[in-house]
C-alpha cells in the first residue's frame, strides 16, 4: 500500500507535438491528491497522449515534443533533471488490453518488488499477498499463485495487472481503457476497486464509457482535437455542462 499522500496533479499550459501534428494544446488542470479523474472525448483527440506524459512514455516518440509544466507533487515531470526510472515508479500504468508477464502469478506480481532489489522471500510473499488483496483478487488465486497467469480469466488478469503495479508502492495510477475488453461482471470488480483504492492514490481514467466516467471519477476531463474543453466535478459535468461542445457529446449530439 502507498504510505506516501497521494500527490496532486497540476498542468500548466501543456502542449505535445508529434512533428508538425498537435496532440494536445494548451492543456491547463488541477486535481487533489487521491481523488480520480476521468478523460473523456472522441478518439484521437488527445486523451491517451495526455496519459503518458504522466510518466514520461511519450519520450518513446523522437517526435514527441513537450512544452508546459507537469507536478506530481513536487516532481517536475517535464524536468529534463527528473529520473524517469524513478517517476514510473510512482506512476503505475494499466493499459486497454491484459499484459500479464508470461511467469507465474507469484512471479507478476513479485516481478517489480525484485528489480528494486527485494530479495527477501518472507518479504516477496508478504508483498504478493498484500497487492493482491488491495487489487480484489488475492480470494481468487490464493491457492494458485504458482500457476501461469495466462490460466486466469481476462478480468482476472486485469486486476492481476493492478496487483503488480501496486507491489511497487506507486502513488500515481494511470488507467488507459481497463475494461473495454472485459464483460460487464469483470467491469464491475474493476470499477469496485477503483473506487476502493480512492484517496490512497491519485486516478487518471481514460474511459470512453460515459457511464463509467459518472459511476466511478470524482472529476471529469472533456477532451476534442487535443484542446481540454472543459473540466468540472463529475456531477456537475454530467447534469449541467457549462460548455456547448461538452452538452452536445454527452448526449450523443456530437459530430
Amino acid at each position: 500500500m502507498n504510505t506516501k499522500p497521494a500527490p496532486d496533479l497540476v498542468v500548466q499550459n501543456l502542449s505535445v507535438h508529434y512533428g508538425e501534428q498537435v496532440a494536445l494544446k494548451d492543456v491547463t488542470l488541477q486535481i487533489e491528491g487521491g481523488q480520480i479523474l476521468a478523460l473523456i472525448g472522441p478518439s484521437g483527440c488527445g486523451k491517451s497522449t495526455f496519459l503518458r506524459v504522466l510518466n514520461r512514455l511519450v519520450d518513446r516518440s523522437a517526435e514527441a515534443h513537450c512544452t508546459g509544466e507537469v507536478f506530481l507533487g513536487d516532481t517536475r515531470v517535464l524536468d529534463p533533471k527528473t529520473d524517469v526510472v524513478a517517476l514510473r515508479r510512482a506512476v503505475g500504468m494499466v493499459f486497454q488490453q491484459p499484459s500479464a508477464f508470461p511467469f507465474s502469478v507469484f512471479d507478476n506480481v513479485a516481478y517489480g518488488p525484485r528489480l528494486q532489489g527485494v530479495r527477501s522471500a518472507s518479504r516477496l510473499r508478504s508483498l504478493v499477498e498484500s497487492s493482491l488483496k488491495q487489487a480484489a483478487l488475492w480470494d481468487e488465486v490464493r491457492g494458485k499463485l504458482r500457476r501461469p497467469a495466462a490460466s486466469l480469466s481476462g478480468g482476472q488478469q486485469q486486476r492481476l495487472c493492478i496487483a503488480r503495479a501496486l507491489a511497487v508502492s506507486p502513488e500515481v495510477l494511470l488507467l488507459d481503457e481497463p475494461t473495454a475488453a472485459l464483460d460487464p461482471l469483470s467491469t464491475a470488480k474493476i470499477e469496485e476497486l477503483i473506487l476502493a483504492l480512492r484517496g490512497d492514490y491519485t486516478f487518471v481514467l481514460v474511459t470512453h464509457n460515459l457511464q463509467q466516467a459518472a459511476r466511478v471519477s470524482d472529476v471529469t476531463a472533456f477532451f476534442r482535437q487535443g484542446r481540454l474543453i472543459e473540466i468540472a466535478p463529475t456531477r456537475d459535468m454530467f447534469t449541467a455542462p457549462k460548455c456547448e461542445e461538452t452538452e452536445e457529446f454527452l448526449t450523443g449530439r456530437y459530430e
